[in-house]
């Protein structure tokens, strides 16, 4: 393929699994010799962009009220003729209509990466929607990903791309971390040489479902389990939410046994660091989360909805035996807090589990597969528009 151009649209360029994607296509591109610019509104990953060789042109991509999304698209236009643009690629629904008008624009080949199951509330939240799959090709995250787009659009199968989400095997690679990396991240979660750490990574929100893990540490407490420490880990979207959370706590007699620290940058340390990672969501792409966290042995309870069953071997699909986490009903604190209770309870059944979870994703979600699909991807659209 000859040296091509890809312009990545994204609202903000902060610590997410659309961000990462992002980071990871745009290093893929600069190391196979072509040119990755990002454009967004800025945020924690930029430096990151930058050492990898990609550029960053900072836009108010965040916005979403038609005026804006208007003049974003003028200035996308403008960027595609400046920059002689081969590519227009989208990863949130707000930016990629101002991408699509740019494409249309300019004739220039639009991708769209569709990370996340949005919530559809009749027509119009369908329209709004719908943005995500009228590009030249669409890529899933994950299967269910796919049968979602396939059945809420029905685009020709031809424009559907499975690639699923990837960790990065350098940085997730637990021969590389010391025992002083999991101390010193066991004493930023204040947690003492005794306690048994749960971590839930991700933004807090009530979409990745905080509440109910509070709910299953009351569980807990009120029939005289032990309460692991809860390391809720993630930049705050909503004061309020936390605000309601540590309330929750209280009230459950568990406030003592909740961390929220932020943004954690040792993430690598603190999987290993944790007993079990807890992706409950009430819909998910195909949370990367659950893949690093395998990666580095540690196993995970997944919810029911989205792809949970994809991410993790879970019962009853899978054998115990064989299985590198467990599944839960969503919104169901109960059975989570059962789970945890099983999870814990048995150091040398979970060390199996977890040490089956990194063969798992090892072999399934390489980081390789999904930067040379992404340029397959490319390669494939330019072609099919006589561009190559």
């Amino acid at each position: 393929m000859r040296k091509i151009t890809v312009l990545q649209v994204i609202p903000r360029m902060r610590s997410g699994g659309a961000e990462l994607g992002c980071l990871q296509v745009a290093d893929a591109l600069v190391k196979a010799g072509h040119r990755a610019i990002v454009a967004s509104a800025g945020g924690r990953m930029v430096d990151q962009l930058l050492t990898v060789g990609a550029e960053h042109i900072d836009m108010p991509l965040a916005a979403k009220n038609p005026l804006s999304l208007a003049l974003n698209a003028r200035r996308l236009s403008g960027l595609v003729n400046s920059e002689c643009i081969d590519i227009l690629h989208a990863r949130s629904r707000a930016p990629a209509w101002s991408t699509l008008i740019a494409a249309r624009r300019t004739n220039t080949a639009f991708v769209t990466t569709y990370h996340s199951e949005y919530s559809e509330r009749g027509r119009i939240k369908n329209l709004y929607n719908s943005v995500m799959a009228r590009s030249d090709t669409v890529i899933a995250v994950s299967h269910h990903m796919a049968t979602l787009i396939r059945d809420r659009y029905g685009p020709p199968e031809e424009r559907i791309a499975v690639i699923p989400r990837a960790f990065d095997p350098v940085k997730f690679d637990p021969a590389s971390i010391t025992t002083e990396r999991i101390a010193a991240i066991r004493a930023s979660f204040g947690a003492s040489s005794d306690d048994q750490i749960v971590l839930l990574a991700g933004r807090i929100t009530r979409r990745k479902a905080q509440d109910h893990f509070v709910e299953a540490l009351g569980l807990l407490k009120q029939q005289g389990r032990p309460v692991p420490l809860a390391v809720l880990a993630g930049e705050v979207e909503k004061d309020a939410f936390k605000v309601e959370l540590l309330a929750r706590a209280a009230a459950l007699g568990v406030a003592d046994r909740i961390r929220i620290p932020g943004f954690v940058s040792d993430m690598a340390a603190a999987y290993m660091a944790s007993r079990v990672l807890l992706n409950i969501s009430a819909f998910e792409g195909l949370p990367r989360v659950a893949l690093e966290a395998q990666a580095m042995g540690c196993p995970v309870i997944v919810s029911d909805t989205g792809p949970g069953r994809e991410v993790a071997l879970t019962p009853p699909e899978t054998p115990r035996g064989a299985a590198t986490g467990l599944r839960v009903p969503f919104a169901d604190p109960s059975a989570l807090a059962a789970a945890l209770t099983e999870m814990l309870a048995d150091d040398v059944t979970r060390q199996a589990m977890g040490h089956r979870a990194a063969q798992h994703v090892r072999a399934t979600y390489t980081l390789d597969k999904l930067t040379s699909s992404t340029l397959q991807v490319y390669e494939t659209v330019l072609r099919r528009r006589g561009q190559l």
